[in-house]
């Protein structure tokens, strides 16, 4: 019972009420009364002092007995109704009404009930009809999921907001994190932003390369870039648009290829033919010292193998080259426009590195071969470096073109560089891209200097003229939303961007993150360290249990045997594990852009916030807590801990007293709790803050 309570507010009003007035009458009575007969009063009084203090206590605690009984036999149960009503009819039809008030209470409860048992019985007709009717549905879905399992590369499908909508084990497995000390790991999940893991530039490029291939009405347009994932192997990422019927992008498909092995198979297959190309040369070197001696024995026929040997000489270098080249393909390139790739060199140089770049040449409407993105980020790269080396941050590009070729001749005042440092260019790593001498072959491109000085003042970057695109067919073509059978149809692309306003967000449309801890007692300040982690989250009202976060702390300290007794969490098993400064910057990553949840969470939210300054991260998230949201809609009960809002709501715990087992049921309870709060008229982030605010459990501090 809380202290506004209607009822006692009542019941201690009418007392009070009456109780003057009785005082009322019985000083009128008084004031009647002369001299004698007030005597009498006082002898009576004082020869039965003892009965009228038995009847002054006996009084009040009839009273008190009787409120009680009312309150309980017929108040309470009328009070508790409508909650329980609403429980059964929004979260749990199992629950029933079990009261021992009186018997009108009794008729009422047992006729709900008999309400509540046609209601389940129906719903779970209706659950089976439902059931039949997706059972094709859910085959199909599986089907697709065991192909998409089977694929030998790693796919990811976003909306038009790079929100992820689907994606396979082999993506996940690219992507898999992996704990270090003071490090966020990527996290791919459902409802995640994919610009966290790729960087957004790479793909905002290929998805408007995609857009101006199908404004000029092309049928293949997909677009490739190579990444390289934190530290991990190179990956050639195929980006595929997705289109509805009016030929509008309304989502992507990433396509991720392990390139390693392409890189290895080409530096293998580049030594083969150097030593190839050497042997080779040298024996025909070997052959002409042998037989051109001879040349007066048979003097034309000595011209004629003289012929030969330069014609060898010629074409076999060539020969070697293309097979290198045939060697290196790893995506199809564009045909650039020069005088565009220039601007964009420019633009992207001066703004992005302040580095001004001065062009000039002739041709400038010469088509090139080259990834947009990438060979200009190569030129930005060496830009920069030389801006690093000279101490300049200006240069002058000099284009040179013929039929085959483009060079970009760049130069510079001031100081020179040493061929030293400039050789050292071609193995460095281009930010999310891969190692400058990589992306340059892959774009057709050389980097050229004279090797022979000690100091360079000139660099030129040769490129490739486009004469003809090859492999014009290697480009997939568009996925077109609607094409595909009925039972295809997740809806997926109707997610928006929930990052852009959280708090008048609605509550079903946002993605959470459910948390909670083990720790080593409940004393935040008192030394008390985090054991366990666990969370899981919430997309789209859908618990996804393999986009969890679990992770033993070492506490740096004893774990007490009260606490080895609630979590069973021993010494051996945290002896190994990271110090929570290692564990909470991932955390954050895991909880980036969603609503944290939990039951009693600002118990879990002061442990983690006592480390927020050893760990160099903050955490401002949003918090939800279904303790202060269960108080807020039914104040009538008394319990609001775990196990009793469970059971009221129809939620079965697992794995209690674990980190990941009490997320689990947090968010299971939290996802019961949301219709409540609609039917209060509580929709939105900010309007299930204020109403959580509004509980007298609020008062609660750590």
């Amino acid at each position: 019972m809380t202290k506004t309570n209607p009822f006692w507010k009542l019941v201690f009003l009418s007392l009070g009420l009456t109780v003057i007035f009785i005082f009322l009458i019985c000083l009128c009575i008084l004031l009647r009364l002369d001299a004698e007969q007030l005597d009498i009063v006082k002898e009576i009084a004082s020869q039965n002092v003892y009965f009228l203090l038995l009847l002054t206590t006996v009084v009040p605690v009839a009273l008190w007995v009787i409120f009680e009984i009312c309150y309980t036999r017929f108040y309470l149960p009328l009070r508790k109704i409508p909650t329980e009503i609403s429980v059964m009819c929004r979260t749990n039809p199992s629950h029933r009404l079990d009261y021992a008030g009186n018997h009108n209470i009794r008729e009422l409860s047992q006729a709900i009930n008999a309400l509540a048992d046609v209601n389940e019985t129906l719903s779970k007709n209706l659950d089976l009809e439902i059931g039949k009717a997706r059972e094709e549905t859910e085959k199909e879905r599986n089907m697709l999921a065991a192909i998409m399992a089977e694929l030998p590369f790693g796919l990811i499908l976003c909306n038009s907001n790079g929100r992820i909508l689907l994606f396979n084990s082999q993506a996940k497995a690219q992507f898999s994190p992996v704990l270090a000390k003071r490090r966020s790991e990527y996290f791919l999940g459902l409802g995640r932003s994919i610009f966290h893991i790729i960087d957004k530039t790479l793909i905002s490029h290929a998805l408007q390369e995609i857009e101006e291939r199908l404004q000029r009405g092309k049928k293949r347009v997909a677009s490739y870039f190579t990444t390289q994932i934190e530290n991990k192997e190179p990956v050639l990422v195929e980006t595929i648009p997705v289109l509805d019927q009016e030929r509008r992008i309304t989502g992507f498909i990433l396509s991720l290829q392990d390139i390693s092995n392409n890189i290895k198979r080409y530096d293998s297959i580049s030594r083969g033919v150097l030593l190839l190309d050497k042997s080779v040369e040298e024996s025909i070197a070997r052959i002409a010292e042998i037989v051109l001696p001879e040349r007066t024995a048979v003097p034309h026929r000595m011209v004629l193998l003289e012929q030969c040997f330069d014609t060898m000489r010629r074409h076999h270098s060539s020969v070697f080259a293309t097979i290198l080249e045939a060697a290196f393909e790893t995506i199809p390139l564009s045909r650039l426009n020069l005088d565009h790739f220039l601007f964009v060199i420019q633009k992207t140089a001066g703004y992005g590195k302040n580095i001004r770049v001065n062009v000039s040449g002739s041709n400038r409407d010469t088509r090139i071969l080259g990834d947009l993105s990438s060979f200009v980020a190569a030129f930005v790269f060496v830009l920069e470096k030389l801006a690093e080396l000279t101490s300049h941050d200006e240069f002058d590009l000099q284009v040179l073109a013929d039929e085959k070729i483009v060079e970009f001749e760049i130069t510079w005042d001031g100081k020179a560089v040493r061929r030293s440092d400039v050789a050292g260019l071609a193995v460095m790593y281009i930010a999310s891209l891969l190692q400058l001498d990589y992306v340059l072959r892959q774009n057709k491109a050389s980097l050229q200097y004279d090797d022979t000085a000690e100091m360079v003042r000139r660099i030129t970057i040769s490129a490739r003229v486009e004469l003809q695109l090859p492999f014009p067919g290697f480009r997939r073509s568009p996925v077109i939303a609607g094409s595909r059978p009925e039972y295809y149809d997740f809806n997926l692309f109707e997610a928006g961007d929930e990052s852009l306003d959280l708090l008048n967000s609605t509550l079903d449309s946002l993605t959470y993150s459910v948390i909670d801890t083990e720790t080593t007692g409940l004393h935040p300040g008192g030394g008390d360290e985090i054991v366990a982690i666990g969370a899981v989250r919430i997309v789209k009202n859908r618990i996804v249990l393999e986009d969890c976060f679990e992770q033993l702390v070492n506490p740096g300290r004893d774990i007490p045997f009260e606490a080895y007794k609630i979590h069973g969490i021993d010494p051996t098993m945290v002896s190994d594990k990271p110090d929570i400064d290692s564990v909470l910057p991932a955390l954050k990553r895991y909880i980036s852009s969603t609503v944290i949840v939990g039951h009693d969470v600002g118990f879990d939210m002061k442990m983690i916030k006592m480390k927020e300054k050893s760990a160099n991260v903050v955490f401002n998230n949003p918090v939800l807590d279904t303790l202060l949201l269960s108080a807020m809609l039914h104040p009538i009960y008394k319990q609001h801990n775990i196990e009793s809002i469970a059971a009221r709501l129809g939620v079965t715990i697992v794995g209690r007293h674990t980190a990941t087992g009490d997320a689990v049921a947090a968010a299971e309870i939290f996802l019961k709790l949301i219709p409540l709060l609609q039917s209060r008229g509580i929709t939105t982030l900010k309007e299930a803050l204020e109403a959580s605010k509004r509980t007298y459990f609020l008062r609660l501090r750590y």
